[in-house]
């Protein structure tokens, strides 16, 4: 990480210039797009069994007697009353079942995008600049 440097006197300079280059880690941090899942979206037929009550009508012939009593006689000359019968015609409900297809639902998928804060953590060098001096003391030298 240190650019050292050896001072190199230059002609004409009595103190040489010494200089160092300080570098550090800076935290780069961004982010990528990646696929994580692909979503389909399917029908498919569910069969259910279903019961369902319908009133059913029809009609049915009741026989009803009552007495006459005082009604005109016949004569026996009016002879033999006719015997044509009588025809009722009784009818009765079936049950018609049918099938229709109707929409009943819109179903959609959208895509939503959902934005969170993540921490990241690193951990970072850098250089400090530092300097040890060496002095000799010679004689008559006070420190």
């Amino acid at each position: 990480m240190t650019d050292r440097h050896v001072p190199q006197p230059t002609p004409g300079d009595d103190a040489p210039e010494v200089a160092v280059v300080r570098y550090e880690e800076h935290l780069l941090v961004g982010t990528e797009v990646h696929a994580t899942e692909r979503v389909r979206l399917e029908r498919y037929i569910v069969t259910e069994q279903r019961t369902i009550t319908v009133d059913v009508r029809r009609e049915e012939v009741r026989f009803t007697r009552e007495p006459v009593d005082g009604g005109p006689a016949l004569s026996p000359d009016s002879g033999v009353p006719t015997r044509e019968p009588i025809v009722v015609v009784l009818h009765q409900e079936e049950v018609v079942v049918s099938k229709r297809i109707v929409p009943v639902e819109r179903v959609t998928l959208t895509v939503h995008t959902v934005t969170e804060d993540r921490a990241v953590d690193a951990v970072l060098r850098h250089e400090e600049v530092t300097t040890d001096q060496d002095t000799t003391q010679g004689p008559g030298t006070r420190r």
